[in-house]
């Protein structure tokens, strides 16, 4: 049975006292949602990342470089300094690894 002023039941809620619902299953998508739409396609770009890291691509890409312009007689001299640039970078890049290894292997 009703009660006779049914119609007329208002909510009340005070404050802090509404739902306390909340999501707190872990957020596993850090990686793909930080990559914008107009760049591709995310799960793609996740699955190549996993493949190889953007460390191991551009690492690959900075080897096979070297090795072509070892065969290059003629560089312009902005092109001779970006070379020398990139090729202290990968050596200081080969030192951060070695020194890595060192403390991971005293750890």
């Amino acid at each position: 049975m009703y009660p006779w002023l049914w119609v007329w039941s208002p909510q009340v809620h005070f404050p802090w006292s509404g739902s306390v619902a909340q999501r707190i299953e872990p957020r596993t998508t850090w990686f793909t949602s930080m990559i914008p739409p107009v760049s591709g396609d995310a799960a793609i770009e996740e699955q190549v990342f996993n493949a190889a890291s953007y460390g191991t691509q551009l690492g690959l890409i900075t080897d096979v470089l070297l090795d072509i312009v070892k065969e290059t007689e003629t560089l312009s001299p902005r092109a001779s300094k970006s070379l020398d640039e990139l090729k202290a970078l990968k050596s200081k890049i080969e030192d951060i690894k070695k020194i890595s290894a060192k403390n991971a292997a005293l750890n």
